[in-house]
């Protein structure tokens, strides 16, 4: 299908808005039709697979339901936990990684989602709220965040990827802020600066390096937190923007 941006984004607003903290929840981004496809197709999704690093293992495990598919390796999923001694990035959550797909990988809306944001249409929309024409590409991957997932804090500082910006495509229907999932950005003093509650058709857009992390979801949250993230990137090797 052909997944496009709301006609109601005002982009000299939201630059605006973007430029004062260099961070921007934009709450309506797509057209109606195409964010419910998405996130229909995304519920629907039997593919996943679980991401793990954390307390020393990293590894990817296919999933069946919520379940590995493997059953003799649901072990590593169930005893994964987070080292909080230790301040490098760790994670658990379920992925589904876009830009890795093959051709014949099964198409549905969500498949659709990285030509999209590769399209001419967003990259003129998100090189005009940023201000930045370096922006050249995305990548992108779907997520699903369940009851005891995280994203320890980090600043998406990866040499040789010349990442610009990260953004969150938020497919989340009707979450509560007390189930955590929360997007949170850190300020030097250590307290949160802001944070972001997980929501549905909105994007999170933020330069990168800025340190934010996802807190864990509840283990009493009734849906899975579910968006399409991933980095604005350019071709060039990049540093500070003039």
């Amino acid at each position: 299908m052909t997944l496009r941006l709301s006609s109601a984004l005002d982009a000299a607003a939201l630059h605006t808005a973007f430029d004062a903290r260099r961070r921007l929840h934009i709450p309506g981004v797509l057209d109606p039709d195409s964010a419910g496809a998405v996130v229909s197709a995304m519920e629907a999704f039997d593919g996943w697979k679980a991401s793990v690093a954390a307390g020393g293992e990293v590894f990817e495990l296919p999933l069946k339901g919520r379940v590995a598919a493997e059953p003799g390796k649901q072990g590593w999923i169930d005893q994964a936990r987070v080292d909080g001694a230790d301040p490098r990035m760790q994670y658990i959550f379920d992925t589904r990684r876009l830009d890795l797909e093959s051709e014949g990988a099964p198409r549905d809306a969500v498949s659709a989602v990285l030509a999209f944001l590769n399209g001419p249409e967003f990259i003129a929309f998100v090189r005009a709220v940023t201000g930045d024409d370096r922006i050249d590409f995305a990548d992108a991957q779907a997520t699903r965040y369940r009851p005891g997932h995280v994203l320890t804090g980090h600043d998406d500082t990866a040499a040789g990827k010349n990442r610009l910006y990260a953004y969150v495509l938020n497919l989340t229907r009707d979450w509560r802020a007390d189930w955590g999932g929360m997007l949170v950005f850190e300020g030097a003093d250590g307290h949160i600066e802001e944070g972001f509650v997980p929501a549905f058709n909105a994007l999170n857009l933020f330069a990168v390096p800025m340190r934010h992390a996802v807190t864990q979801v509840a283990s009493f949250a009734s849906r899975d937190r579910l968006s399409i993230t991933g980095w604005l990137r350019s071709h060039q090797a990049v540093g500070p923007q003039a």
